[in-house]
């Protein structure tokens, strides 16, 4: 399966993982059934999967506004993508 993955442009142009390195084989960990993993791979990516489907929500049911949840879980997304980003860069580099 990481054959088929897309390759990380900003890692090829300056060596360094960049903030979201690591979600499409945490994807493919949750795929496998393999939770712990794909946590550790790129830990948000279970608020990111809720982002999504979110939106997938506020653009599919036009009935209910979906606005307030997905602005809450990008800003939460956020939060976690840049506390983990830093943590890795800081500790684990």
């Amino acid at each position: 399966m990481e054959k088929y993955m897309l390759p990380c442009m900003f890692k090829k142009m300056f060596g360094i993982d960049c903030i979201g390195c690591g979600l499409q084989r945490s994807l493919n960990f949750i795929l496998h059934g393999e939770f712990e993993k794909a946590f550790f791979m790129f830990p948000a990516v279970y608020t990111s999967i809720l982002f999504f489907l979110s939106v997938a929500l506020f653009v599919i049911d036009k009935k209910h506004n979906y606005g307030k949840i997905v602005i809450s879980l990008a800003i939460i997304n956020a939060v976690i993508m840049v506390v983990s980003y830093t943590y890795k860069m800081r500790f684990l580099f």
